[in-house]
């Protein structure tokens, strides 16, 4: 199975607190988790996480949340907040493809 380039998300997981949107696929060429956990109050955290195949481990390459972007709907069953949520994690997505490219092409620090 291929992981996918772009996010795709087909419906939202209903959590205690919530509801939670997660994706696989592709960040400059690396198997990347995209995850979005929103509480009740429209307030969230998403993770971007990227898979290192020399140390196949995952490593965190993007932590945002409601105070970086604007808070998103709160009820899972509206019709409008799945394609909200999907623009969300695009926006994540270009943002992490951004981040990746831009340390590839600079270098070590070090």
């Amino acid at each position: 199975m291929r992981t996918p380039d772009e996010p795709t998300i087909d419906a939202l997981a209903r959590t205690g607190t919530g509801y939670q949107a997660r994706s696989l696929c592709v960040v400059d060429h690396q198997p990347a988790d995209i995850i979005i956990t929103v509480a009740a109050q429209g307030h969230f955290r998403s993770t971007v996480r990227v898979f290192d195949q020399m140390s196949l481990s995952w490593h965190l390459l993007l932590r945002a949340d409601h105070l970086d972007y604007p808070a998103l709907p709160t009820d899972p069953a509206h019709p409008d907040t799945l394609e909200t949520v999907r623009e969300r994690m695009r926006e994540l997505h270009a943002t992490a493809v951004w981040i990746a490219r831009t340390a590839r092409h600079n270098g070590s620090r070090w």
